[in-house]
């Protein structure tokens, strides 16, 4: 009677509709949304399986056309979004810093937990080494859907989320390198495996991959860069380049997740200063929704194609289903406990607590999934083996993300990761002491209102506090006073860098400018945290003294005039917001320091760099001094135009001006902020 688009169609209207009533119901419940989807999903398979939804009805065909879906369709559908939005919101200097413990994870660790899980899988069930070796490439990849999801919602170190987001999207593309290899091993097409050919087969596929990414990144972020505040055309072409990237890198036979991977680092990293400010939240915004509708509809179809597909009559299937699943755990446990030497000392570390939490969440998603049901329309492996493989399969994805992901929680409190570390707590409450105090002030404001003097303030001040239930660590354990100064520091930090974007998204300092500044907080985050001095800073605060000769040749000296300005240019703006933010750390410093002597030497370390960087100033006032007014000039003309946006946006805001209105005035400033972006 309907079409199989429309039938589809209805199942993600109702799909988005399950989500929605879902988060809406579990929205202080302790169990995952994925776990529940995932539930959901297959209880609605079985009740179709057993007939409860008739056969020609259009509740049944919805159902059987998502039970048979094409399995590559799962992977090119959601894939691109799920990856994307996770790699692109990660960290990029932590993502870097924790590298090589990914790497050795997802490729090291893969290959040991793939060939155990083979030997276990041909000890379960007498397969052939080429089955079961290819049974052990697609389920020894850690889903990236699984565990970003699971993780985003339960974690609470920074570090460790990005340890295992890495891994689950990286080693997918080291498990799809050996599933294309021993898939011809197991059709019997292939007769030998030769380690050399594997490696520079796996080297190729990750090069060419992140080659792939970089490229389509860099194209599409030109265009993006010629761009001013265009947020259809430049959220549209991040979803271009997600796709397009994926589909590019397959086609080609290469892995299109480390692919993914590249083109999201792209966009976090030089992007961030591309993208017009303007839209950067919004573009967030928007990833961070395109992945909640995958995430709910992607458990939803796994939970209704294991019903579809799977056979569920061989009691030594569901005993050899439950042995393999307590094998998997053990055998991830092996291959954690034989990287731990290396894991502890390379990147950030890593120590006991956080190696339990990583083998605990090693779940099993989609990807397996969908390379089990690729094997299963296989009409060229035997039949039983290709019915074993789904349901061994189906079974783990089913027990590794109800079990492990509902009890992930359960986990991170036994082992008191959901908690902050101690010194981080107490610098909280620092803000939390500060926070209270201006909650008072404002309450006082009230009484003097005439429409609230007749409320007595003791009947509110619960309101303001009663969400204080922040651990007692600080108060119970004894904290290294070390440790509180270090996390004294890093709030600062935290505070100057997401000043140099405030000051970039208001026209105070230009795209380069805020990338160094941004850049030198990295790096003093990833090493011991440091107010003074900024090392990675010392040649922005140098003159630049190109030899005189240059300067008077008739096209070379030209063409140095042109650099001397633009560097010049670039080290004046990464002064000016500098100094900017110094004076907004001192503005924090009573407020969050730990104790006065601490809070006096951070004060003495913001004097230090204010006196380098006005140092610096008067330098340039001294030798050249023509340059200075044209600085102040470009930098006071992008002040003025952003400003005078931001006036028109408010009074578009307050009804003063029609939407027309408004839109017509800034594209005229746009238009001028475009010629004041090119000026020399």
């Amino acid at each position: 009677m309907h079409s199989n688009g429309f039938s589809i169609l209805l199942f993600v209207i109702f799909s988005l509709l399950i989500g929605a009533l879902l988060k809406a119901v579990m929205h202080k419940s302790r169990l995952p949304y994925t776990v529940v989807l995932l539930l959901i999903g297959i209880a609605a398979g079985g009740l179709n399986q057993i007939g409860l939804f008739g056969t020609e009805t259009l509740m049944s065909n919805i159902f059987t056309q998502v039970g048979h879906i094409d399995p590559h369709l799962i992977l090119f559908l959601f894939l691109p979004t799920l990856i994307f939005e996770s790699a692109y919101s990660m960290e990029p200097h932590l993502f870097f810093r924790i590298a090589p413990q990914i790497l050795l994870l997802s490729v090291v660790g893969l290959i040991i937990s793939m060939v155990l899980s083979a030997l276990a899988i041909h000890w379960l069930l007498s397969w052939g080494l080429g089955a079961a070796l290819l049974f052990g490439a697609l389920i020894s990849a850690t889903d990236p859907v699984a565990v970003v999801a699971l993780l985003k919602e339960k974690s609470s170190r920074k570090r460790l989320e990005t340890l295992i987001e890495g891994e689950s999207l990286l080693n997918d593309g080291t498990a799809i390198v050996f599933f294309s290899l021993f898939y011809g091993f197991a059709l019997g097409t292939t007769t030998e495996v030769k380690l050399l050919d594997t490696f520079i087969e796996f080297i190729w596929v990750v090069a060419a991959g992140l080659l792939i990414g970089a490229a389509i990144g860099w194209i599409i972020l030109w265009v993006i860069g010629k761009l001013l505040n265009q947020p259809l055309i430049e959220i549209s072409l991040s979803v271009v380049a997600a796709y397009l990237t994926f589909i590019i890198a397959e086609t080609l036979h290469v892995s299109g997740v480390v692919a993914l991977v590249s083109l999201a680092l792209m966009f976090s990293t030089i992007g961030r200063t591309l993208i017009s400010p303007e839209i950067s939240h919004f573009l967030h915004q928007f990833w961070e929704m395109m992945t909640y509708m995958a995430n709910t509809l992607i458990f939803l179809i796994v939970g209704i194609v294991i019903m579809t597909l799977t056979q569920f009559d061989s009691p030594q299937l569901w005993l050899t289903l439950g042995i393999l699943y307590i094998l998997l755990i053990l055998i991830r446990s092996v291959s954690v406990i034989i990287l731990m030497p290396l894991l502890e000392r390379i990147g950030v570390g890593i120590n006991r607590k956080k190696a339990i939490v990583l083998v605990w969440g090693g779940l099993r998603g989609a990807v397996s999934l969908s390379l089990a049901l690729s094997l299963a329309q296989d009409m060229a492996i035997p039949q039983q083996l290709r019915e074993q493989i789904l349901f061994l399969t189906a079974g783990i994805v089913f027990l590794t993300i109800v079990i492990n992901g509902s009890t992930m929680e359960w986990l991170l409190h036994l082992l008191k990761l959901d908690q902050l570390p101690p010194a981080k707590e107490a610098s909280i409450q620092k803000a939390r002491q500060t926070l209270d105090h201006k909650m008072s002030t404002f309450l006082k404001t009230l009484s003097n209102n005439y429409f609230f003097n007749l409320i007595k303030l003791d009947s509110l001040e619960h309101l303001s506090r009663e969400d204080d239930k922040l651990s007692s660590n600080s108060t119970t354990e004894s904290i290294n006073q070390e440790d509180i100064n270090i996390a004294f520091m890093r709030r600062l930090l935290e505070i100057e860098r997401s000043d140099y974007w405030q000051q970039f998204e208001d026209g105070h300092i230009g795209r380069q400018a805020a990338f160094l500044l941004s850049r030198s907080i990295e790096h003093a985050l990833d090493n011991e945290p440091v107010i003074s001095p900024r090392t990675t800073l010392e040649e922005s605060f140098k003159i630049p003294n190109p030899p005189k000769w240059i300067q008077k040749l008739p096209i070379m000296g030209q063409s140095m005039d042109n650099w001397l300005f633009t560097r010049l240019s670039l080290n004046y703006d990464v002064a000016r917001g500098f100094v900017a933010a110094q004076e907004v750390l001192r503005q924090h410093i009573q407020s969050l320091q730990p104790d006065e002597i601490t809070g006096g030497k951070v004060e003495a370390m913001i004097d230090k760099n204010c006196t380098q960087v006005f140092s610096f100033i008067r330098h340039i006032n001294q030798v050249y001094p023509q340059l200075i007014e044209q600085l102040q000039s470009k930098s006071a003309k992008r002040l003025l135009l952003n400003h005078e946006r931001s006036l028109i946006w408010g009074m578009q805001h307050d009804g003063i001006l029609e939407t027309a209105e408004a839109q017509h005035l800034i594209d005229n400033i746009e238009t001028k902020m475009i010629k004041v972006r090119k000026l020399k």
